[in-house]
């Protein structure tokens, strides 16, 4: 368009030349204005018939509500979940009300084939639990205790932020897949390190693994700074934020 123009209003193009590249200018804008009514006929089309409706909190609670065994009483939230913010302040009352939709007296679909337990049986192979360090959502506390309470199970950690690791940790990312395509467990108290990390100008040494230790023992080091000081870690681990042992 931009050739056109300048041929369109040149002193130096020949009046045949200014005459085509008129005719082609008109013919763009002309396509550009008819691709911009077309564009705002379907916007109103979608505004007006084609509502785009979210079904996510549908979708979720199908997971939820039909996969875990919730209290019987939507009016016992409140007590509950005030319990469970004690646990785990800011977050444990957020995510318990989450799931008031879930009342048993409310919510009336069943699994008849849910799995409800025991959860410490020893399994046929073993499982594999990732837990991230700072993860907001999925606690790494609950990820120590699971793993500890099933048999046969392995545990590998991750120093990362953010929710789970998988596809942001290359370390992570590569372990799960050998667990998951060939059954290869990685070794015990390995621990990744995420591969993007807050601060980046004083990034932490990327660790592949930290030995046999019990890798619950382990906590995130704090950053130095260029003079060597050590700073406080940013965000402490969320404690637990689960209605657990509720009925």
């Amino acid at each position: 368009m931009a050739t056109d123009l300048w041929q369109a209003t040149s002193p130096a193009s020949s009046s045949a030349q200014a005459a085509k590249a008129r005719k082609a200018l008109a013919a763009r804008i002309a396509e550009r204005r008819a691709e911009v009514r077309r564009q705002k006929e379907a916007a109103e089309k979608v505004t007006a018939k084609d509502f785009p409706y979210d079904n996510s909190l549908e979708a979720f609670s199908g997971v939820t509500c039909t996969d875990g065994l919730h209290p019987k009483k939507a009016g016992s939230w409140p007590a509950l979940t005030a319990a469970s913010d004690r646990r785990a302040p800011y977050f444990g009352r957020a995510w318990g009300w989450g799931s008031v939709q879930c009342a048993r007296d409310a919510w009336k679909v069943r699994d008849e084939d849910a799995y409800t337990g025991p959860f410490n049986r020893r399994t046929n192979a073993p499982v594999l639990f990732v837990g991230d360090y700072y993860d907001p959502a999925t606690n790494y506390n609950d990820a120590v205790s699971s793993s500890k309470l099933l048999p046969n199970s392995r545990l590998l950690s991750s120093n990362s932020w953010g929710h789970t690791a998988y596809g942001t940790s290359a370390c992570v990312t590569k372990a799960v897949d050998g667990y998951l395509v060939g059954g290869k467990l990685p070794p015990a108290g390995k621990v990744c390190v995420g591969d993007v990390q807050p601060f980046a100008g004083n990034p932490e040494p990327a660790l592949e693994s930290r030995g046999p230790a019990d890798a619950s023992a382990m906590a995130p080091q704090a950053a130095a700074t260029g003079n060597g000081t050590k700073l406080p870690p940013v965000a402490a681990r969320v404690p637990s934020s689960i209605l657990l042992g509720t009925r």
